[in-house]
């Protein structure tokens, strides 16, 4: 139906796609000329485990706004399309939306979509809910009450509780489109949406975190067990490496990391690449592993915790380009299985229905994209041109759907490369022992013969091929004798089900459980004096006894190398060089050479030395949009004092640089900076005497901290 209402202003969703899009143009590859089939060379690669897709992944939000959130179809599509987790109450009327009266304060509140008629949905759907809480004009006390009543009252069983929706959006950096009442004038009188920043105070980074604190209180003691989640800037995106002085002098994530620390539970991103073409957006995902390391970077850094014991919700993810057509479809695979390759728990597609967009529509590629962000018709008519019936699904639910032919909760993902950067592919194991391949042709324009190579896997029987074709309207399915190519044809996404290792009778172990590190730590002997002790938990044994189990250290080309075979279920490791991320995972064999599935992957960096006789602090001082200031203090740690210093460390994003600098020389050779002392502090005193020198640099929307630095040529400690 007609008068949706939109998730924020267009415009700053605008803001937001053309930020984190940025940089994406130029590199974006161009449309080929239709033609004969093209070769592609695809390698699976069996035994490199990217973990097993967790349940609650494939999700979905929904809105209180939306009348046909609970229509007598929707459980039954959604369970079609392998979506297992919605979010609710929907996007910013999460932060003016009471849930016991079921009224947003200042917003519209269709019928039938209380928390009750909601959870009626998610459990007809067996979906998961992912539940907002009231920041903006809630209270700690209404969102222990929700919890009383989903978790303790009701047991729905949620796991993931937001504390609020993009709440940097309230004033804080300049953009208004999230309702905050903590925020006040400079004299203290309350304000909200439509602050001007210099005017605004109380409702920072700072202001949050605390707040957050109060909620995470308030709601663990109902139960233990929920885990509240923090909202954090997407690394690369507005607002991040944004300061204001009144307000928020340091970054966001890392006020709110830094106040949480021990207590981060778990984190929220947005997502929303687009750029002015098809093209940009779907290279866009490219930037996936790169915000999620530097996520978990940050939480490192800043909460000082092990990032791995926090995980990470994309609760809103979509484009802005192409919407309702086959674009977007590429997209939405290719964007799901790149998030979970790289560990987030779930991500949620905006959203069900959210009606038709007010600008002219368009003409993609022969269909008529509606500019709706939701995966179903909603009928309207907002732009001259009539949506289809209601709950028609756009192209991008068949995106999804096409995941659930690829696998589901439990299964193990695995690494897989293409030659062509136009044809992304993802790999899964199930749990039999099959191995399933997406192939994302992303080509307008050819097809390709995708030829097929696998490492650690032996085909046994003929493919079951699943197509989604341009401008389809259904997924189709056929049969072939070949394991070892498929043909795709320009603008599809295609699931290959390929019979492997599993059958005749003969049950492979299952994979050994989650590896862990301990004595990771190096020495002052030299550059590659790491050590670091893997241990995992047994496989269970299938048809034989397990008989050893492989450790593969895997490499960033998608290869892997296999670095012991041990009876016990521990091995350590030496010669690892300082400041360098390793990954490894272990596979079980059977006394009869049946392997198991890969377990799912363990990745560290190796420490400087804690000893070393120099130590460094490293911290970001400032940053806007492009750039970021630092400050690094040298400790001498060493009886005798230093009399003349080169400072030396390399940036882990290739998009950092130094600008200009203080306090020294300053210098960079490729992704190597070098600072050597000025005049007048090349003595650092003995036993603790210290060096400060500070810069500016650039940076295309990441900046992690290096990870090693050495004074004169010596490895220093993190300090």
């Amino acid at each position: 139906m007609s008068g949706k209402i939109p998730r924020k202003p267009v415009g700053v969703l605008l803001a937001l796609a053309g930020v984190i899009g940025t940089g994406t143009l130029a590199s974006a590859p161009q449309a080929t000329a239709a033609s004969a089939a093209s070769a592609v060379s695809v390698t699976v690669n069996g035994t490199a485990g990217l973990g097993s897709i967790p349940g609650g992944a494939i999700g979905l939000n929904t809105a209180v706004y939306d009348s046909n959130m609970n229509d007598t179809p929707i459980p039954g599509l959604l369970k079609a399309a392998g979506i297992n987790a919605l979010r609710y109450p929907g996007g910013s009327y999460s932060d003016i939306y009471n849930w016991q009266t079921n009224v947003a304060q200042g917003g519209y509140d269709a019928p039938n979509t209380s928390f009750a008629n909601f959870m009626g949905t998610a459990q007809a759907a067996s979906a998961s809910p992912v539940i907002t809480v009231n920041y903006g004009t809630g209270t700690p006390a209404l969102a222990a009450s929700w919890v009383q009543n989903a978790t303790v009252t009701n047991k729905y069983g949620v796991s993931y509780w937001e504390v609020g929706n993009e709440v940097y959006g309230n004033g804080t950096y300049g953009a208004n489109w999230e309702t905050d009442a903590h925020c006040q004038t400079s004299s203290g009188t309350p304000v909200t949406v439509g602050s001007e920043p210099s005017q605004t105070y109380g409702c920072g980074p700072g202001t949050y975190a605390t707040n957050v604190l109060s909620y995470m209180s308030a709601m663990k003691a109902v139960s233990s067990n929920a885990h509240v989640c923090a909202v954090l800037t997407t690394p690369g995106g507005w607002p991040d490496n944004v300061t204001n002085p009144q307000t928020s002098p340091l970054p966001w994530n890392q006020t709110v990391l830094t106040a949480l620390g021990a207590k981060t539970d778990c984190v929220i991103v947005h997502y929303y690449p687009g750029g002015s073409s098809a093209a940009a957006m779907l290279t866009a995902t490219s930037q996936i592993s790169g915000i999620v390391s530097t996520v978990k970077s940050e939480i490192s850094q800043y909460a000082k915790v092990d990032p791995a014991s926090v995980p990470i919700l994309v609760s809103e993810a979509n484009s802005n380009v192409d919407m309702d057509t086959q674009p977007n479809a590429l997209f939405a695979a290719d964007m799901y299985m790149t998030w979970l390759e790289n560990g987030v728990s779930n991500v949620d597609w905006w959203d069900e229905h959210n009606g038709p967009g007010t600008n002219p529509p368009s003409i993609v590629n022969g269909a008529q994209d509606y500019g709706d962000y939701g995966i179903f018709s909603s009928g309207g008519n907002n732009s001259g041109v009539t949506e289809p019936a209601v709950e028609t699904p756009f192209a991008p639910y068949y995106g999804i759907e096409m995941l659930s032919k690829l696998g589901g909760p439990g299964d193990t993902m695995v690494n897989s490369t293409s030659s062509n950067a136009l044809v992304r592919v993802h790999a899964v194991r199930r749990a039999g022992g099959n191995l399933d391949l997406l192939i994302d042709n992303e080509d307008p324009g050819t097809s390709y013969t995708v030829n097929l190579a696998y490492n650690g896997f032996t085909p046994t029987g003929s493919p079951t091929v699943f197509t989604f074709a341009n401008n389809g309207n259904s997924i189709t399915s056929t049969t072939q004798s070949s394991a070892s190519s498929v043909t795709v044809a320009p603008y599809t996404l295609t699931v290959v089900q390929v019979p492997g290792s599993g059958g005749g009778g003969v049950t492979a172990p299952g994979a050994p459980g989650q590896p862990t590190v301990s004595g990771l730590s190096s020495s002052t002997s030299g550059n590659s004096s790491g050590v670091a002790t893997l241990t995992w938990p047994p496989a269970t044994a299938g048809t034989y006894p397990v008989a050893n189990y492989q450790v593969y250290r895997q490499s960033s080309g998608g290869g892997s190398t296999l670095v012991g075979t041990t009876s016990a279920t521990t091995l350590n490791l030496s010669g690892l060089t300082i400041g360098a991320a390793y990954t490894y995972d272990v596979v079980a064999v059977d006394s009869h050479g049946n392997p198991s599935l890969p377990s799912p992957p363990v990745t560290f960096t190796v420490p400087p030395p804690s000893n070393a006789s120099c130590a460094v602090h490293y911290a970001i001082s400032s940053s806007w949009s492009g750039g970021f200031g630092a400050a690094i203090t040298v400790t001498n740690r060493a009886a005798t004092a230093v009399n003349g210093w080169t400072l030396t460390f390399s940036w882990p994003d290739s998009g950092e640089a130094v600008q200009s600098g203080w306090n020294g020389t300053w210098s960079q050779t490729g992704s190597t900076v070098t600072v050597a002392n000025a005049a007048w502090n090349g003595t650092i005193a003995a036993s603790g005497g210290t060096a400060s020198v500070g810069f500016n640099g650039t940076d295309t929307g990441q900046d992690p901290a290096p990870t090693v630095f050495a004074l004169n040529g010596t490895v220093c400690a993190n300090n």
